[in-house]
């Protein structure tokens, strides 16, 4: 199993609507996040920043999986304005795991 975590910063007057749209992700998304292999998925937010963690058996497929399916671009095209400016132009961070304690 991998462990799998990203930060990206959100603009500050797009907070509420973030946190809006992850209270009310639509069911097809959901859908397609477990299809595509992700378990224990979780987002946290300190002020303007957010910090996601997953597990899942293999994130390359994982990934390739969720890039392919057409709820996903939708979904990306209306995050995509909630985000600031790097995430637009450098993607969300992918965090190295750094201690863990099993």
């Amino acid at each position: 199993m991998a462990r799998v975590a990203w930060t990206g910063r959100l603009r500050p007057e797009k907070i509420d609507e973030y946190v809006e749209a992850h209270a009310n992700v639509w069911p097809e998304m959901r859908a397609m996040i477990s299809e595509s292999g992700v378990r224990n998925y979780s987002i946290y937010r300190f002020e303007d920043r957010v910090f996601g963690y997953y597990e899942c058996d293999d994130p390359a497929t994982t990934k390739a999986f969720q890039a392919a399916a057409d709820v996903t671009k939708r979904w990306n095209a209306a995050m995509a304005p909630l985000f600031a400016e790097e995430v637009a132009t450098e993607g969300l961070i992918e965090l190295p795991e750094i201690f863990r304690l099993d």
